[in-house]
């Protein structure tokens, strides 16, 4: 018997929710009843009753997951703290989150989250997420590590390594005006001269700098919370990983947040906090494509089958061929750059 055979055989689903997400159907199957409701709560937007043939299968169990720990092998992250490992057995990818336990099966179409769900729900939430994604992937689109947001005008992108204020800078224009769309993964098309943009059905977490630097935000931290965000050094803030959510339609107003639109400009922020100037610069020709580049992302180990490696820089390259990609760089300067896409964007609107 396999692992994942011993899973199936220990922990048979009792609960079922349907979910639809821009035509992706998916099926997550559970075994605890606090679970589902959690799940049904957060995904809200996208339940459906629909039994679609060919919904997507994903199994969420609260248990023990199963797996041999002399096969683990982490998996590299270069500088940054290891944090899965992996190995594959006969039936299955098996992906070991090290921070919680939490450990994923991959057997497409199948996919197995096992582990303490009701205390790591946001990982139930993210293997979800990454079956939609994959979907999506298989549609013809390319992922970035970026944030979204979407104007009258079209959707701005802010394309960096986490925590470099790509959340900050979607999260400043929603008092604009602007919809939210992702804050962290940005799936990307070409299509018949325009470019597509659709984010992923989370919920955004964000670490306090983002929460200190935005007054409705601020507001809703405990106050001994925000004191001890308040009284840390700028460098020191920065670096703080404590995510929190940001229901952003309860936060803004329903319908603040938006899944797709036309993507029209990529800011990649090259800043650095303690930099020194600031600069919005456009980039041309080779410097706009490797700049996509490097801001690409694909599924990593959860992808036993990922596409052949010239088809994601092809699109990339067809995604620089059709918009601006502007370089930020010197100081971080949040109000600095809002105000810069809200003059360019009144420059630019359709006269009516």
């Amino acid at each position: 018997m396999t692992e994942l055979d011993r899973i199936r055989a220990q922990y048979p689903p009792t609960d079922v929710l349907g979910l639809s997400v821009l035509g992706v159907h998916l099926r997550v199957h559970t075994n605890d009843a606090r679970v589902a409701a959690g799940l049904g709560d957060y995904f809200a937007p996208y339940r459906s009753t629909d039994a679609a043939a060919g919904a997507l299968p994903v199994f969420v169990i609260h248990g023990e997951p199963v797996y041999d720990p002399a096969r683990m092998r982490d998996v590299p992250r270069g500088e940054r703290s290891v944090k899965e490992a992996t190995y594959d057995a006969a039936d299955a990818r098996i992906v070991l989150k090290r921070r919680t336990g939490v450990t994923i099966y991959i057997a497409e179409p199948e996919h197995y989250a096992v582990g303490d769900m009701t205390r790591d729900l946001h990982q139930a939430v993210n293997a979800i997420s990454m079956v939609f994604t994959k979907a999506m992937l298989r549609r013809g689109y390319v992922m970035l590590h970026a944030s979204a947001g979407l104007g009258e005008d079209g959707g701005i992108a802010f394309a960096a390594p986490s925590g470099t204020g790509k959340s900050t800078m979607a999260l400043a224009l929603l008092d604009d005006g602007y919809q939210f769309v992702t804050n962290d993964r940005l799936l990307v098309r070409p299509a018949g001269g325009v470019v597509e943009m659709v984010g992923v059905p989370k919920i955004p977490r964000v670490n306090p700098g983002t929460l200190l630097r935005l007054p409705k935000l601020t507001s809703r931290l405990p106050q001994e919370a925000r004191l001890r965000y308040e009284r840390m050094a700028p460098e020191v803030l920065w670096a703080v990983e404590e995510k929190r959510e940001v229901p952003v339609d309860a936060v803004y107003g329903p319908g603040t947040l938006r899944l797709a639109g036309r993507l029209r400009i990529v800011y990649v922020l090259q800043w650095k906090p303690g930099g020194t100037g600031w600069e919005v610069r456009p980039l041309e020709g080779e410097e706009r494509i490797m700049a996509l580049r490097r801001m690409s992302k694909g599924m990593g180990v959860y992808d036993p089958h990922p596409p052949a490696p010239g088809e994601p820089q092809r699109l990339l390259d067809a995604v620089g061929g059709t918009i601006p990609v502007h370089a930020v760089t010197g100081a971080v300067d949040i109000p600095g750059l809002r105000a810069f896409i809200l003059d360019r964007s009144v420059r630019h609107a359709p006269c009516s």
